[in-house]
């Protein structure tokens, strides 16, 4: 058997399987945690992506990352896209392309325990001592001088600040919030109404912008034939 014949043999049996494919893996990443991401990949987010890229027929690989170090990744092209995110990122983060048919709205909320206190837009928060997540930017950007600030990397250290009363007022999503709460056994009341209501959208890295309008068609159809709404309903519904 010749050298270049061996050669040739020695990297296609040591080849990753997905480099070998005629579709190569589309990486998405996650700045979620449960129920909207985990690694069992049966969150919400988990579930619709799988569904997008299926019937786009490119196989996907999907990451978890903390919120911040997600986009930076995303950003830096290391992944290749990155999944559920607020509109305008691609100001500040600008390899970055937005699909302009969203994936989910949040109701981005104040909890509290002491219900005495009024939410009358940012300001109204700033006298207190608030909790965010980091790399969640509409918080770090409305509340940078806020009286003070305290930031965490997952909704469990959140809410604990909270619960032990190391913050005043945790800032979050409502429905994960209900998930967590739940989860922890703990129940601050929400300070209604919500501060914001954003719709968030996949983003891809510039390299993939050919693949916007096909993402935004997927999606589109997923949502008219009623899988969105299946899949809503069998992760993110509240019982």
């Amino acid at each position: 058997m010749t050298r270049p014949l061996l050669t040739f043999l020695f990297v296609l049996f040591f080849l990753p399987a997905d480099a070998l494919s005629k579709t190569p893996l589309f990486r998405m990443n996650s700045g979620a945690s449960e129920p909207l991401s985990n690694d069992e990949q049966t969150g919400f987010y988990n579930r619709i992506a799988t569904e997008i890229f299926r019937r786009l027929d490119i196989p996907l690989k999907y990451v978890r990352l903390p919120s911040e170090r997600s986009l930076i990744h995303g950003n830096q092209g290391i992944d290749d896209g990155v999944i559920a995110r607020i509109e305008g990122l691609d100001k500040k983060w600008r390899n970055l392309v937005r699909v302009p048919e969203e994936i989910i709205s949040w109701e981005f909320s104040a909890f509290s325990y002491d219900v005495d206190i009024e939410v009358k837009g940012w300001e109204s928060l700033k006298p207190y001592s608030v909790g965010i997540i980091r790399g969640w930017h509409i918080y770090e950007e409305n509340l940078a001088d806020a009286n003070a600030l305290t930031k965490v990397s997952t909704p469990k250290q959140l809410f604990r600040l909270l619960s032990s009363g190391r913050i005043d007022i945790a800032m979050f999503e409502r429905l994960r919030a209900q998930y967590w709460m739940k989860k922890l056994d703990i129940n601050p009341p929400i300070l209604a109404p919500e501060i914001a209501k954003k719709a968030l959208y996949i983003y891809v890295h510039k390299k993939h912008a050919a693949l916007v309008p096909k993402l935004t068609r997927v999606i589109a159809a997923i949502k008219k034939d009623g899988t969105y709404e299946r899949i809503f309903n069998a992760t993110l519904a509240i019982e």
